[in-house]
């Protein structure tokens, strides 16, 4: 049999389809024909019922347009109806929650043209959050294989249900000898069967449990869920054999193979993806899409018009990458429930960064910075003292010998959080100046909603927030001086993610709500997240922020991923006052959300400051973990001014060790900490003092710790990357290479060649550069 690759298809092999969606339920729209206008408008004529068919009666209906977030809110009538009037010039794509199942549908207004329909939609709020549960990625995962043969005369035990899958084409006929698994995320198990001469593949399944239907090596084709009684129940589901290969290259990226044309099937969605722009004008493009929630990935390659047809498994988003160019569209199938087509421009605008990365070599500024307490998975414990901030004080490695050259200090610091906590803070007058681009779209945009929910519930009446969303334009979703938790919390979950990264713009409308929200007695913060770059240099932004720093308005920010401009949001945190925080996966937006949080709503202690004295025996060399304020002979003082809750920061300080003595016990070094109970309003002073011991042992390592290791590694990467910058600056690539090569070989040492995972992208990165440098040095010659 011959195999056609999908790059390989004509042109007019290529058909063109526009987005279709259906619904696990039945919902059916009919249109009637309306003329061409300057503005066009469409009539929504829904009827909600109960599962039981009865009328859902008063039962709120919120639509909020996704592009300008504006929002109209309905009741059903006692009939369960509702009449929804939309007009263009208000918005075109309207995101609807019915009652607590949100995002539901998309209405639209066709441009131009006017119309009505109706719809029957059924409230069942168990059976949608079941249905929209996120996809799990099963990587990773390994399930117990149960394989059964169960007779159609077989009945179940009491803690057993029977459960036919009845498989057939949309001819209706049945598909014999298909493999089918019932499989339970909670169990961790698979139970396998095939279908018979009738279709049928049966299964005895434990009572009360959750199963994803996995059909033909099809995962999540659909769901079932056992009942809490023993019984016999059927299921049909309608299915069309996928007549593809799918075939792995030496990247990984999966290569789709087709027999003939490709059409859709019952668990892939036919995605026609048409590129324009790029090194070839879109003919001949590399193309590499990415799965959310899944390790799985495709790789195809246009052809000569510009086109490429995939498969791709419904329910599910992907980010589409050139080679050139990350995150260049989302394709968002999440709402397909059956057979689909859906069609796609893109445009291909290749990053000149990726492009010509020996163009873009580490400057001073733009230079990567990895706080080390991101990457911190240990929590200081309680100390005894009966104080709110614990201290922990030690050595990298407490002993010494005569062949010791330096010495690390760990100072770790947490809080004892009350059991009656309550915000104590001013009244906030803050501004979510959040990213939604197309980079932040699956697990990241999820988790961005999910804790948004959390933290705005946070807020008290005397609060003022501002919602400001941005991607390649930025929009005040909210920006009324009366809080509305309820209109806030509607505009989180209509966020969709798509487009580019205007952080300026973002940044400029949130410094602005917030100087017009100001009140005489507030806190008055931007709180920037965003995973990308932006357009705009560095010193612009800054220069345009400083109007706004005078007047009292300090930046947070939160950095997702590693693509981000670190430069920019350390510097705008560090100038303004406010925190810096790292999200390195999408796990970390969550608990860099939550910290910032807690440093506005409950500042547990404030101007925490520590003064490390030190003897003549060891020479100061560097400080690590937060920046130093004053450096004198014998005395290094810094500051962590924010103290809250969630609390959990390590600083380190490196030693330079003259002439080591078996005395050394007693020159003590001692840490002087001051900071201000905002709980009790008094001033605390704390004393901790702490001295390297003498060994006669001669494999004395400079830390033993493997969590220190890696922390330590991270500190020395800083380092490294600051002076690399410089070294660039001053067009001076060769000693760039020598410096890296130096910090691999040292991060070697320090590690023995035992990298903890966090750190290999990193090293790696560092290795990547070795590259791009031989580049630059290349074109200097």
């Amino acid at each position: 049999m011959h195999y056609i690759k999908a790059s390989q298809l004509k042109p007019n092999d290529m058909r063109k389809f526009n987005i279709l969606y259906f619904c696990f339920i039945a919902v059916f729209i009919s249109v009637s024909s309306g003329l061409v206008n300057a503005q066009g408008s469409f009539t929504y004529n829904l009827t909600v019922i109960n599962k039981d068919q009865s009328p859902k009666a008063n039962l709120e209906v919120v639509l909020i347009e996704t592009n300008t977030f504006l929002r109209k809110v309905y009741k059903t009538s006692s009939s369960g109806t509702l009449t929804v009037f939309l007009k263009e010039e208000e918005g075109s794509n309207w995101m609807v929650n019915i009652g607590e199942m949100r995002n539901y549908t998309i209405l639209n207004v066709p441009p131009g043209s006017t119309g009505s329909g109706t719809a029957q939609l059924t409230y069942d709020v168990a059976r949608w959050l079941r249905q929209n549960q996120p996809i799990q990625d099963r990587t990773n995962l390994v399930f117990d294989e149960i394989y059964q043969r169960i007779a159609a005369n077989d009945r179940p035990l009491n803690t057993e249900e029977v459960v036919e899958i009845y498989v057939i084409s949309k001819g209706k006929r049945p598909y014999y000898d298909v493999e089918v698994k019932m499989t339970s995320y909670a169990l961790g198990q698979s139970y396998i069967a095939r279908t018979d001469e009738s279709g049928i593949a049966r299964f005895k399944l434990p009572l009360k449990e959750q199963f994803q239907v996995d059909l033909d090596g099809e995962d999540d084709f659909s769901f079932y869920d056992t009942g809490t009684q023993s019984s016999i129940r059927r299921v049909t589901l309608t299915y069309e054999k996928i007549d593809f290969k799918e075939v792995p290259n030496k990247e990984g990226y999966m290569e789709q193979i087709f027999t003939q044309e490709p059409k859709p099937v019952s668990n892939r969605v036919m995605v026609v993806l048409n590129v324009s722009g790029g090194p070839n004008e879109g003919k001949g493009e590399d193309i590499y899409i990415q799965t959310d929630y899944s390790q799985k990935k495709y790789h195809g390659i246009t052809n000569s018009n510009g086109q490429i047809a995939f498969l791709l498994p419904k329910k599910k988003t992907y980010h589409v990458h050139f080679p050139f160019q990350n995150d260049a569209a989302v394709i968002d199938l999440s709402r397909f429930f059956g057979i689909g087509y859906a069609s796609q421009s893109i445009i291909y605008s290749p990053d000149p960064r990726l492009q010509y990365p020996e163009n873009y070599l580490p400057t001073k500024t733009d230079v990567k910075f990895y706080d080390i307490n991101n990457y911190l998975s240990t929590r200081y414990p309680d100390t005894p003292d009966d104080e709110l901030l614990n201290v922990h004080v030690k050595w990298g490695s407490d002993k010494i010998n005569s062949g010791s050259k330096e010495a690390l200090l760990e100072l770790g610091f947490s809080i004892k959080e009350p059991n009656n906590k309550a915000p104590i803070s001013k009244p906030l007058n803050i501004a979510f100046v959040l990213d939604k681009s197309g980079s932040m779209c699956g697990e990241k945009m999820d988790i961005l909603k999910e804790t948004m929910q959390k933290l705005v519930d946070k807020l008290r009446p005397e609060d003022r927030v501002a919602l400001v969303l941005f991607d390649t334009e930025a929009v005040l979703a909210f920006g009324e001086q009366k809080v509305n938790i309820k209109y806030i919390q509607d505009i989180i979950y209509a966020m969709q993610a798509d487009g580019g990264t205007s952080i300026y713009e973002g940044l400029k409308l949130g410094y602005e709500v917030v100087e017009r929200n100001k009140l005489a007695n507030s806190v008055n913060r931007v709180i920037l997240l965003t995973d990308g770059y932006g357009s705009k240099p560095v010193d612009f932004i800054l220069e345009q922020s400083a109007q706004y720093f005078k007047k009292g308005i300090s930046v947070s920010t939160i950095g997702v991923g590693g693509g981000y401009n670190h430069a920019l949001l350390s510097l705008l945190s560090e100038y303004s006052g406010g925190l810096n925080h790292q999200a390195l996966e999408s796990q970390g937006i969550s608990s860099a959300l939550e910290a910032e949080f807690e440093s506005l709503l409950y500042p547990l202690a404030s101007n925490l400051t520590v003064k490390v004295i030190y003897n003549n025996v060891l020479i100061y060399k560097t400080l690590y973990g937060v920046p130093e304020k004053k450096n004198t002979d014998n005395m290094v003082f810094f500051e962590l001014p924010k103290v809250f809750s969630s609390l959990n920061r390590m600083v380190l300080m490196k030693f330079k060790i003259e002439n080591p003595e078996r005395d050394m016990d007693k020159n003590k070094i001692r840490i002087e900490i001051s900071y201000f109970d905002e709980l009790k309003q008094t001033q605390v002073d704390l004393v901790k003092e702490t001295a390297l011991e003498w060994t006669d042992e001669t494999d004395v390592e400079l830390i033993r710790d493997t969590e220190l290791k890696k922390t330590y590694s991270l500190a020395v990467i800083n380092q490294s990357l600051k002076l690399i910058a410089d070294l660039c600056d001053a067009k001076n690539y060769t000693g760039a290479k020598q410096l890296i090569n130096q910090t691999l070989k040292s991060l070697k040492d320090i590690s023995e060649d035992k990298y903890a995972p966090e750190l290999i992208p990193i090293i790696e990165e560092l290795k990547q550069t070795l590259v791009y440098l031989d580049r630059a040095i290349a074109k200097a010659n």
